[in-house]
């Protein structure tokens, strides 16, 4: 174990007298390792002379999220819970009454300023990358982070300005359906897996209030995913190192921004016959590939490389082609292929084997991040009608989820063992368990840990 992590370790098993459990040990954590309280104070009120501060907006927000209260519905007999504003920070409410509603949360929520909303959430990340979380990186030593595009809420009744739209049919009619879309980035990884941004698709009416003159519609998740890269770059500096994603981005105009940012990137390739991948199969033709045994996954592996093509007409620099067939060994299963493009410099030191198993990676969001999100988590239910407090909201249970991640896997690390190998299983079984020690704390959680 390295110093920082010692030293993390050390400053979270402190006693903080908030009772027994893995609550008291996740809130201490998280204020002494990483400054809840100063994290989510970043997020700046829009409001005038508010009654209800925004401290304690988002700390009953980010409860919310934590606890996976279902609606805010479902959590606002708990805002008059003393142990529950106990674990908040906050001072008992008069009795039968409680420290706010629901309906001021939705309001504060809609002023918050937006960019220190993901300033808040950008915050966490930096200081788990100065405690040297992600110093060792992964596949080959190097960070990846898998983006893609996300629908968590869709509606047919309820709607914002910010709101995208379609027709859909609903029996013998067409009717119109609501939806919020937005594109992730997840840092890769073989255990923690943490969410460091995310970008809205916007609207053409959200376009123009972001100061686009000429506008002739909604914007595509290209758009949207490449100022999300221009963020990631911009806040995180360059620690972050390749970007994974599937087959919308294979094009010229995306890998020139990866170049223009500094980014490697693997990329998923479907379609034969474009370039590069027609004039890598071209080459290949019908020689056998190389074949490797991986006894641990139980699967055969064939593969082939072709380290640099140069037929993109609109991008200038190599590609490489990567192509991968893999047949189960444990059981009876169709064979299943990858292509990959990879390009950027850092990858070099890749052999196909560990392009193929990047690219697979590329399913942890969906498996880690959305599929997750919506079973447990609840963002697919619409907690307010605001594009802007929607995403304040959406930062906060992200930051619960990073916390959460961080926690299970750097302070719990034989809990994650003794409950198997399905993450979602095991951080689901201590949220049961946060829940259940809510009533023993036995003092207010001290949040300004300055």
């Amino acid at each position: 174990m390295d110093e920082a992590v010692e030293e993390e370790a050390s400053r979270a098993d402190e006693p903080v007298g908030l009772g027994v459990g893995y609550l008291r040990r996740l809130l201490g954590y998280a204020n002494k390792v990483y400054a809840l309280g100063a994290v989510l104070a970043r997020v700046r009120d829009g409001r005038q002379r508010p009654q209800i501060p925004m401290a304690t907006v988002v700390r009953a927000v980010f409860a919310c999220g934590l606890f996976r209260v279902r609606s805010f519905n479902a959590l606002e007999p708990q805002l008059g819970e003393p142990q529950l504003l106990a674990a908040l920070g906050l001072p008992s409410a008069p009795a039968r009454r409680r420290v706010c509603s629901v309906d001021t949360l939705a309001r504060a929520l809609r002023r918050a300023d937006p960019a220190s909303v993901h300033a808040m959430l950008a915050a966490l990340i930096e200081r788990a990358e100065r405690n040297k979380v992600f110093r060792e990186g992964w596949i080959g030593a190097l960070r990846y982070i898998a983006l893609d595009g996300w629908e968590p809420i869709a509606s047919r009744r309820r709607h914002c300005p910010q709101c995208l739209e379609r027709e859909v049919q609903d029996g013998k009619q067409r009717v119109t359906e609501y939806y919020h879309r937005y594109v992730v980035a997840l840092l890769l990884g073989p255990h923690e897996e943490l969410v460091l941004g995310f970008e809205p698709i916007r609207n053409a009416w959200a376009r123009r209030q972001a100061g686009e003159r000429q506008v002739d519609g909604d914007e595509g998740e290209q758009t949207a995913a490449i100022r999300l890269l221009r963020w990631l770059r911009a806040t995180y500096g360059r620690w972050l190192e390749v970007i994974v994603v599937d087959s919308l981005y294979p094009n010229g105009p995306f890998l020139t921004v990866l170049a223009e940012l500094g980014f490697a990137g693997v990329i998923v390739a479907k379609k034969e016959s474009d370039e590069p991948l027609r004039d890598a199969l071209a080459i290949w033709g019908d020689r056998p590939g190389q074949v490797v045994i991986d006894s641990d996954a139980r699967e055969r592996l064939e593969l082939w490389d072709c380290p640099d093509c140069q037929t993109l007409t609109t991008y200038a620099g190599p590609i490489r082609v990567v192509r991968g067939v893999v047949d189960s060994l444990a059981r009876p299963a169709p064979r299943r292929q990858w292509c990959l493009l990879v390009v950027g410099k850092l990858t070099h030191r890749l052999s196909a084997r560990q392009i193929l198993r990047v690219g697979r990676a590329r399913w942890h969001l969906e498996n880690t991040g959305f599929n997750q999100w919506t079973q447990h988590w609840r963002f697919e239910h619409v907690f307010t009608t605001d594009g802007h407090a929607i995403a304040a909201i959406f930062a906060l249970f992200f930051l619960a989820f990073n916390l959460l991640q961080l926690f299970v896997y750097r302070q719990l690390k034989g809990y994650g063992r003794l409950r198997g190998t399905d993450p979602t299983r095991t951080i689901s079984r201590v949220v049961d368990l946060l829940w259940a020690e809510l009533h023993r704390l036995t003092a207010p959680v001290v949040w300004d840990s300055s």
